[in-house]
């Protein structure tokens, strides 16, 4: 048979209903659907003219990924929303993980670049600056002086009209009146 007349075939609602059912017996899944009963599914979807693989696109499901392909067992559902179920719970072992990684690598993160990384926003910025700094810093430590005790070395040279590395300095070494608060 000419390989136009198969390829058109294959376009047709029909054709298309014949490999999904020889798609499933490929992969031992029992399909229990006519192609009127499984046309009125995809009719009633609307979806129809947007099935195939990938992003966008529109699949039939089986409920729980179990049983035939039959009228009750199945909806339409995003592709990539198939797959993301399918995978749950499967464990990637560590040569597929270093696989992925590896072709991952260098690639963009679209997602978090720029203005839709929550981390560039200067409100976070800030609450996140106000929360870990000055004495509440994980480094932070209080600074005895001859002139009285502060929470930091910066609020110290601050106080004193000094330098931080010198108040830092005195401070370590216990020069001149400064030491390290307990």
């Amino acid at each position: 048979m000419d390989k136009l007349v198969v390829k058109k075939r294959r376009e047709t609602p029909y054709g298309r209903y014949i490999a999904h059912r020889q798609n499933a017996k490929r992969r031992g899944i029992g399909f229990e659907m006519t192609f009127e009963e499984w046309m009125s599914i995809w009719e009633n979807s609307g979806k129809f003219e947007q099935r195939g693989r990938g992003k966008g696109k529109y699949c039939m499901y089986r409920i729980n990924d179990t049983g035939p392909y039959k009228d009750g067992n199945v909806f339409i559902g995003l592709s990539e929303d198939n797959v993301r179920d399918g995978n749950v719970g499967k464990v990637v072992s560590e040569e597929t993980r270093l696989k992925l990684s590896a072709s991952n690598s260098g690639k963009p993160h679209p997602w978090s670049a720029g203005d839709k990384n929550p981390m560039h926003r200067p409100d976070v910025k800030k609450k996140i600056s106000d929360a870990i700094s000055g004495e509440k810093h994980y480094n932070a430590r209080g600074v005895v002086t001859p002139n009285g005790k502060f929470a930091t070395a910066k609020e110290a040279a601050i106080a004193l009209g000094m330098k931080k590395p010198t108040v830092e300095w005195r401070a370590k070494h216990k020069k001149f009146g400064f030491a390290y608060a307990n």
